[in-house]
């Protein structure tokens, strides 16, 4: 067999080709299919959702109701109901850090009063993240959110 380059092709007399014929058993049965998953609300409600963006549809969202209206439907929203679980979470976690914060390091109330921690050891550190990658991307995430705001006009 002869080498080839990178951007040579082989020569086609060193290709050898073989034909297999694929016999198939017809007398085993197929493995059965998973069970379908429960389909996500925002999949199933996505056949509902409106194409066409009439006046009035816009003389409501421009309504000095509206914020009212937005607050009082959070709960019912299909954009909650989306993603009520990774919310939860995400709550979850944070309020399990800062309860764990507060017993091993101590916190400061509104007053400016400091608290001691009710564990004192040395072995147990506080949690906490670095504020450099934060205040290093916030202006260019202000510019990403003033232009997404613009584009939506609110």
């Amino acid at each position: 067999m002869t080498a080839c380059s990178g951007f040579v092709a082989p020569s086609r007399t060193n290709v050898k080709v073989s034909k297999t014929i694929l016999q198939v058993d017809n007398t085993k049965q197929p493995p059965p299919l998973p069970p379908v998953k429960d389909i996500s609300y925002g999949e199933e409600s996505r056949k509902y959702r409106r194409t066409v963006y009439t006046h009035d549809d816009w003389v409501k969202h421009r309504s000095p109701q509206r914020f009212l209206r937005n607050l009082s439907g959070i709960f019912v929203s299909g954009v909650y109901k989306s993603l009520a679980n990774e919310v939860l979470i995400t709550t979850g976690i944070a309020t399990v850090l800062v309860g764990y914060n507060l017993i091993v390091g101590g916190y400061t109330d509104f007053e400016g009063t400091n608290h001691a921690a009710i564990i004192s050891s040395g072995y147990l550190p506080v949690v906490g993240l670095p504020l450099a990658p934060f205040t290093l991307s916030s202006p260019s995430l202000g510019l990403l959110l003033s232009k997404c705001l613009s584009l939506l006009n609110l």
